[in-house]
């Protein structure tokens, strides 16, 4: 088998959606003067390679902590954005045709746009969505969870989210390296978040396994 880490490095600095405070990992202890190597972390849930719980759009949703493990892993299969334009909806037709010989019933779905090389630039918000017409099909084509290598699916007023959140659907954002995924057909995909109590999101660390 062959892993694909789909995790970007979670940093001191690391850009963030506009309105959250940019994240600080600081040396805390050290061997020399402690004996011990450690980091502090100060962050907000939804840095770096991260899950939306239901929580995080929904009023008494389910925390990362509520939803069931295997939501947070099982096949996958991508989605191939990259051709186009900035902000444009992603076809509902696009993501059929990725599903043609997989169906989309229970797969997790990875959306590649190439914009996390822009992290941190002036373009990095100007990915391809999931809008109105894609986020619907998600939903009634049962997905298990929907995940994209940019900072969030949507813009505002967060179709995506108001959409897939409410079903339970936990929403990846801030993957990398979906290019080597492209052609791959079915692969298995983990992302399990930390069991923060009543929390909305968490970082996770992501990855795809490819079977010979």
């Amino acid at each position: 088998m062959k892993i694909i880490d789909l995790t970007m490095r979670l940093k001191t600095g690391f850009p963030v959606f506009p309105g959250y405070p940019v994240p600080i990992v600081h040396r805390w202890t050290s061997i020399e003067e402690h004996g011990y190597y450690s980091n502090l972390l100060m962050l907000v849930e939804h840095t770096a390679t991260h899950v939306d719980a239901p929580a995080h759009f929904v009023e008494n949703g389910a925390t990362i902590d509520e939803v069931p493990l295997d939501r947070f892993m099982g096949e996958a299969i991508l989605v191939d954005a990259t051709s186009l334009e900035p902000r444009s909806p992603i076809p509902a037709e696009l993501i059929e045709k990725a599903a043609e010989n997989t169906g989309l019933s229970g797969k997790i779905v990875l959306f590649h746009t190439g914009y996390d090389k822009k992290a941190g630039t002036p373009q990095w918000h100007d990915h391809p969505v999931i809008g109105d017409e894609a986020a619907e099909l998600l939903v009634s084509r049962g997905v298990k969870a929907v995940g994209i290598d940019a900072p969030s699916p949507d813009n505002e007023p967060f179709p995506a989210h108001k959409k897939l959140l409410p079903r339970g659907i936990p929403i990846y954002e801030n993957l990398t390296n979906l290019d080597k995924l492209v052609g791959m057909g079915v692969f298995e995909f983990y992302g399990i978040p930390l069991a923060i109590q009543r929390g909305s999101a968490s970082p996770v660390r992501a990855f795809a396994i490819l079977r010979e």
